[in-house]
């Protein structure tokens, strides 16, 4: 009797504890959209694929909204532009494809989004349904495997404010690309630095490079380009005598194509 009872206890136990491990984690409903550029996305097509995909939920006349692009934008830039695992799109329930396009040209957005005429708004609607009506900015982040869908994160909105709910969607650990070896493409150090970094890249061709430094609320610092770089190692620094102390991202593209992303931190000149 006695041991029927703590059996009962203990199922009941493991019932709740699994019931409030899932009830904040809810499964993703399938869609599509239609970007400002006509290209149709499916969000379980994406997810059968392997990938993860982060959401962003914006109206253009959303003061949060557009003060966050510069940082969902950067956290796109890091995560490889839509060229890894990792896919970024923007969902509006009640803007045109100009207006969108506007946005786009305006505030210097490169991930792809969609609005009222591209099912925007039956998106927002089917997630309205699930979660409850809800403002504007929203992030999710949707996983692949078992298609969970970690809603309302990111707030207030940073660069690394994905991370952990990405890193429950891979088996692996974030993507980390400020963390390189000799045997990796690039290599950047000193980090964290006080006055410069150097930058190693090794290039299997001549290509043209370009360098992009964003600061810890996504904003452009400077930008370099490189042309017609020769094959092998090359070598150059980017200076940090000038600024402050803080957290800033550093990108490069090779021939338009992302080969780092990564934080280097700026400390106090001695």
């Amino acid at each position: 009797m006695f041991k029927q009872i703590i059996f009962s206890i203990l199922s009941i136990i493991s019932i709740h504890l699994f019931a409030q491990k899932n009830v904040n984690i809810p499964l993703a409903q399938d869609f599509k959209i239609i970007t400002s550029d006509h290209d149709t996305l499916h969000l379980f097509k994406a997810l059968s694929e392997g990938k993860t995909v982060v959401l962003d939920f914006f109206q253009i006349s959303c003061g949060s909204c557009l003060s966050n692009t510069p940082i969902i934008d950067s956290a796109f830039l890091i995560y490889g532009s839509n060229q890894s695992d990792i896919l970024f799109w923007g969902i509006s329930d009640v803007d045109s494809n100009n207006a969108i396009q506007q946005f786009i040209n305006t505030y210097n957005v490169h991930f792809p989004c969609a609005g009222i005429e591209g099912l925007g708004d039956s998106v927002v609607r089917l997630l309205e349904n699930q979660m409850g009506v809800f403002g504007f900015p929203v992030y999710a982040v949707i996983c692949p495997t078992d298609k969970t869908m970690h809603w309302n994160i990111n707030n207030p909105a940073t660069v690394h404010g994905f991370d952990q709910a990405i890193n429950t969607c891979t088996s692996n650990d974030i993507h980390d690309k400020s963390k390189t070896t000799g045997d990796e493409k690039v290599k950047i150090f000193p980090n964290p630095t006080a006055d410069f970094v150097n930058v190693e890249i090794k290039l299997e061709h001549a290509a043209n490079l370009s360098c992009d430094l964003l600061g810890s609320m996504g904003e452009k610092i400077s930008s370099k380009n490189y042309m017609d770089v020769q094959n092998g190692l090359s070598k150059f620094n980017i200076s940090f005598e000038s600024m402050r102390e803080g957290n800033y991202y550093l990108t490069i593209y090779e021939d338009g194509n992302l080969v780092f992303a990564g934080m280097i931190v700026k400390v106090k000149n001695k």
